[in-house]
């Protein structure tokens, strides 16, 4: 018991072993998030989320140290400059498309959520930091399905698509629209170095056709080479 003792003091101060363990750990939360995110295609990825976490960890730990080394300030002074600063990164995230329809409130939210994660990794509360990750992986992963389901009118879906020529695009769209789909908004990528183009593409689904049943359709077209729903 006196060793567990002894880590849990060493793990609350500021010293070699308590910043590493914070830096680990910020690292580790912000990676989870900005992989899933990834996953998604969105601008933001694993090296973002990773950066804002860790970013609002050092400066937290940098608030612990000044407070600890001088005995004078609030430790939580210069986190509280992150959460109200964050919001640039977020904003920069953030696309409108079109007049109403609004993409990326999601991973602005997430980086914001990042860093504070990273702040209360930062100042030693461990736990908060890696059940907030956990319950915020879940949000952005699991709860899009179950959101749709009671926001279902005019549901917009996204899909990563992968096709041969440029040519294709067209007729892709009208094949889409014939399955009773909207075509909303196209982003086109660079072409892949394996040859073939990528675009994301914003689909109105008036008929509320399941996220299955669109990609399978879609997957079935000429010249189409991956599909892949994202949020």
């Amino acid at each position: 018991m006196e060793q567990v003792g002894y880590f849990v003091e060493l793990a609350e101060g500021i010293n070699f072993f308590s910043v590493t363990i914070r830096i680990i750990i910020s690292v580790i939360c912000g990676g989870v998030l900005g992989i899933e995110r990834g996953k998604a295609n969105q601008s933001a990825g694993m090296r973002t989320y990773i950066l804002v976490s860790l970013g609002a960890t050092l400066v937290m730990l940098t608030g612990h140290y000044m407070f600890d080394k001088f005995s004078t300030g609030d430790p939580a002074r210069l986190g509280a400059q992150v959460i109200s600063g964050i919001g640039f990164l977020g904003a920069g995230s953030i696309i409108v498309e079109g007049k109403t329809k609004v993409r990326g409130l999601t991973t602005a939210a997430g980086l914001w959520t990042a860093a504070c994660i990273g702040l209360a990794v930062g100042i030693g509360f461990y736990l908060g930091g890696i059940l907030a990750t956990a319950v915020v992986y879940l949000v952005i992963s699991k709860f899009k399905s179950f959101s749709d389901h009671f926001t279902h009118n005019d549901v917009i879906l996204r899909l990563y698509i992968e096709f041969d020529e440029m040519s294709e695009l067209k007729p892709l769209y009208e094949t889409i629209e014939s399955f009773g789909l909207q075509v909303l908004d196209t982003i086109l990528n660079s072409p892949k170095h394996g040859g073939g183009y990528n675009a994301i593409l914003s689909i109105k689904n008036p008929e509320d056709k399941t996220q299955e049943q669109v990609s399978d359709y879609v997957k079935k077209i000429q010249g189409v080479r991956k599909v892949r729903v994202i949020y």
